[in-house]
C-alpha cells in the first residue's frame, strides 16, 4: 500500500491538484468585489489546495526512503515555507 499511495505519480497528482485548487480559490477571491461569503468560499478552496500540496510534500519527504536525502530535505523545507509564507501570513493579509 505504501508504494501505491506514495508513488511519484500520486505525489505529482496531489501536488498538481493542490496547486489547481489554490489557483481557483485565489481567482474566486480576487474577482469577487463585495460579497464576503463568496470570498470566504475562495479562501476555503485555497486552503484545501494548500492542505493537498503541503500534505503531498510532507508525506513524500518523510516516508519516501528511496529518494535522495537532499531532495527529501528540500521537500520538507518547502512545505514549511509554504505554510509560513502562504498559509499563515496570507490569512492576515486577505482577511
Amino acid at each position: 500500500m505504501k508504494s501505491m499511495f506514495l508513488s511519484n505519480m500520486m505525489i505529482g497528482l496531489a501536488a498538481g491538484l493542490g496547486l489547481l485548487l489554490m489557483w481557483v480559490g485565489a481567482l474566486i477571491w480576487g474577482f469577487t468585489p463585495t460579497n464576503h461569503d463568496v470570498k470566504n468560499i475562495g479562501i476555503a478552496i485555497r486552503s484545501l489546495g494548500m492542505l493537498a500540496l503541503v500534505g503531498a510534500m510532507l508525506l513524500g519527504g518523510m516516508l519516501r526512503d528511496d529518494m535522495e536525502k537532499w531532495v527529501r530535505v528540500v521537500m520538507i523545507f518547502s512545505a514549511a515555507v509554504l505554510l509560513v509564507a502562504i498559509g499563515f501570513w496570507n490569512g492576515f493579509w486577505w482577511a
